[in-house]
């Protein structure tokens, strides 16, 4: 049995965030392993506009209000202060903010698969079994959909 090291060379990171507390985390640990492996990185949010067919009244949201519009205000501004937080580490990343109306997981799938990426990076919430089941779970989809390595950043407690 051959017991030489694995050489997959890892050229290309990309890192799934939201915008959760996780987010910061996660793309920290993911600048890491760009540093280590001499990597490009990227930051990828995945805004999905399904999310914006709830029913809200009309009370609460004005109907002059772009809310798809805003939202992505709000995303854009999101990227730049992950950006800005990991460029101050030394490691420049690539933002891209997609819009999906995909599962998100598999959403980031197919962009890391069309951007030739080698390693995906994504922050797991800690919900558990129920909250998988409740909520589904992204961390759970890229983990068995991906075809290249997935590191799965945990719960961070500080």
């Amino acid at each position: 049995m051959d017991k030489s090291p694995v050489k997959t060379p890892i050229k290309h990171i990309l890192a799934a965030v939201d915008f959760s507390p996780m987010a910061l985390y996660t793309a920290r640990m993911a600048a890491q392993e760009a540093q280590l492996h001499d990597a490009r990185l990227t930051l990828l949010h995945i805004f999905n506009p399904q999310m914006l067919n709830l029913q809200i009244p009309e009370e609460i949201l004005p109907p002059t209000l772009d809310l798809r519009e805003k939202l992505l205000q709000l995303a854009h501004a999101e990227m730049e202060k992950l950006r800005q937080s990991i460029a101050e580490d030394g490691i420049p990343p690539r933002m891209e903010l997609e819009e999906s109306g995909e599962n998100i997981g598999k959403a980031v799938i197919d962009f890391g698969k069309a951007h030739a990426v080698d390693m995906l990076v994504v922050g797991s919430h800690g919900h558990g079994a129920i909250g998988r089941l409740l909520l589904g779970s992204v961390a759970n989809d890229i983990v068995h959909y991906a075809s290249c390595p997935v590191l799965v950043v945990k719960h961070h407690e500080d």
